[in-house]
């Protein structure tokens, strides 16, 4: 989402007819030296006209090539399947198994196109990446291409997916407000051993390994600017880390996670601020705007997040 927001104080934000995308994000995790968690955050680049100059996790929109890109390329696609009961449409119905697929290979092809770090293991050994594998795929990713090229590098590198790394974390839905709208999957996993992170110049113009304590005071001073999901989104990351005392016993712990959709409604409280109205709150459903399927009971790492968010231009 962006930072805009309508001048009618207490009006729902008009909706457009903008298509919804699906897309994929990755949250990269590692345990801080001081301890803690922190996450791997880029800078989009101010100009862009979607999140322009807000700070987010890699990730983008799922190409038809991710759908179909080879499974000989990919392990762990039983864990993929099983997952496909709790991936589920804005209406609240599972989707297919090849959509679930090609969301997970998103992420992964995401994940190395803007930060460098490839989820994935030479084929012929369980071992990870040597210096000189990763220096090769380094200079891949510099070359650029598409998805059809991050599918024919994993055929060219000799090297498979490992989609069971990802736990399954969240699914936000772009409101209808949006010129360009997204249904979104995001993914957390441990950054891979001996790999580091450097970002795309063009869409992207910084990255950096946050904790709680760093966003939280950039958040509050203004350095930074963040999209709603993403706040509600670390969050959560911030909550569980510390219920479960590290990064691994985390990912482990949360691996089944319920996760509902969430398609905020967004009602403006002036020309500068809005109200982000998310599922569980007690009036959503009787809130004007494009909706999702509201659950009876939500999950408690949502439920005790506030159900307004606050929306500045």
């Amino acid at each position: 989402m962006t930072t805009s927001a309508a001048s009618a104080s207490g009006d729902a934000v008009p909706t457009t007819t903008a298509a919804v995308a699906p897309a994929a994000t990755v949250l990269l995790l590692r345990e801080a030296a001081t301890g803690g968690l922190e996450v791997l955050m880029t800078k989009r680049a101010a100009g862009l006209t979607f999140m322009g100059g807000l700070w987010v996790f890699p990730g983008g929109r799922m190409e038809p090539a991710d759908r179909s890109p080879g499974l000989t390329g990919v392990s762990g696609v039983e864990r993929v399947e099983s997952a496909c009961r709790r991936m589920l449409d804005p209406g609240g119905h599972p989707v297919a198994s090849d959509q679930a697929l090609g969301l997970y290979v998103a992420a992964c092809r995401e994940t190395f196109e803007e930060s460098g770090v490839l989820l994935a293991r030479p084929r012929s050994t369980v071992a990870e990446f040597d210096a000189t594998q990763l220096e090769r795929l380094a200079a891949r990713r510099q070359a650029g291409g598409d998805a059809t090229a991050f599918s024919e590098l994993l055929v060219a590198e000799d090297v498979q997916l490992e989609v069971d790394r990802l736990v399954y974390w969240a699914h936000w839905i772009t409101p209808s407000f949006e010129r360009r709208r997204f249904d979104t999957r995001f993914f957390a996993v441990r950054v891979p051993p001996g790999q580091e992170a450097s970002v795309d110049r063009s869409e992207l113009t910084q990255h950096a390994w946050l904790g709680e304590e760093a966003v939280r005071k950039s958040l509050s001073g203004g350095e930074m600017k963040m999209a709603p999901p993403t706040i509600a989104t670390l969050e959560d990351l911030w909550r569980s880390h510390q219920r479960h005392g590290g990064v691994d016993a985390m990912l482990e712990a949360e691996r089944e996670r319920e996760v509902p959709p969430i398609l905020p409604k967004v009602i403006a409280r002036d020309a500068s601020t809005a109200d982000v109205v998310l599922p569980w709150d007690p009036q959503y459903s009787a809130l004007p705007g494009e909706a999702c399927v509201v659950w009876e009971r939500y999950p408690a790492y949502l439920a005790t997040l506030p159900s307004r968010l606050t929306l500045r231009r």
